[in-house]
């Protein structure tokens, strides 16, 4: 039996830390863009003039594009969308530190998680990220999370770059209502295919829309963001 979206906390999720409200689609036409790894206002800035919806900021020392706190406060603080947060296993200590000093909106739990900890959020504010097997964290982490983030397998903790099969994803978009964010490999080449073939609630991009890691590509962000908000039509 498909289960219900809870429409409840993907609104509330939509409006930030100062009490702005974000308007955003639900329906084919458009898509919900999140843009990950940004490290610069230039970046930011930039991927909020194209349309994104939200920005990602990495606070995982291990990733080539993590944000140091001492530089977060004064960039999120500059930049007027969405802010969300990407953890890795954070200890709560860590939690409570980003939560006191920066205006953050949304928080991605890519790691290993526990409910404890999802539970210190602010409810219906986390972005859980899943990897095959998609079902196994869905109905535990159901009533706290404002979406799921369906990623590739990984060696390494964080997105890995490649897409995964994208009929899973489908299957699993078909069977639960939850809001869904498509992840992993996405970039201008195959991003229209991949609504097409998953129909997604939104996706998240990184390395498929920078020069290197850390910096983003212009004319790469700027057909991504395009395409996503085009009209899709059914894979023939």
């Amino acid at each position: 039996m498909k289960q219900e979206i809870r429409f409840d906390y993907v609104w509330t999720a939509m409006s930030n830390s100062d009490g702005t409200v974000f308007d955003y689609p639900i329906g084919k036409a458009k898509v919900w863009v999140k843009i990950c790894g940004i490290t610069s206002y230039e970046d930011g800035q930039l991927a909020i003039e194209y349309g994104a919806d939200a920005l990602g900021f990495v606070f995982y020392p291990q990733s080539p594009r993590y944000l140091p706190l001492s530089q977060a406060s004064n960039l999120l603080s500059r930049l007027n969308i969405l802010k969300v947060a990407v953890l890795v296993n954070p200890s709560l200590e860590e939690v409570e530190i980003l939560k006191k000093e920066l205006p953050i909106d949304l928080w991605q739990l890519h790691g290993e998680e526990s409910l404890a900890l999802g539970h210190r959020l602010p409810r219906g504010k986390i972005i859980k990220a899943l990897r095959p097997p998609f079902e196994q964290k869905i109905k535990e982490w159901a009533d706290c999370t404002f979406a799921f983030l369906l990623d590739s397998p990984s060696e390494k903790w964080g997105g890995s770059g490649k897409p995964f099969d994208w009929g899973k994803a489908s299957l699993l978009r078909q069977h639960y209502s939850y809001p869904f964010i498509l992840a992993g490999g996405l970039n201008p080449d195959n991003i229209q295919r991949a609504l097409r073939e998953v129909e997604p609630f939104g996706v998240d991009v990184s390395s498929g829309v920078e020069k290197y890691p850390g910096k983003k590509d212009k004319k790469k962000l700027l057909d991504f963001i395009e395409k996503c908000k085009k009209p899709t039509h059914p894979v023939s």
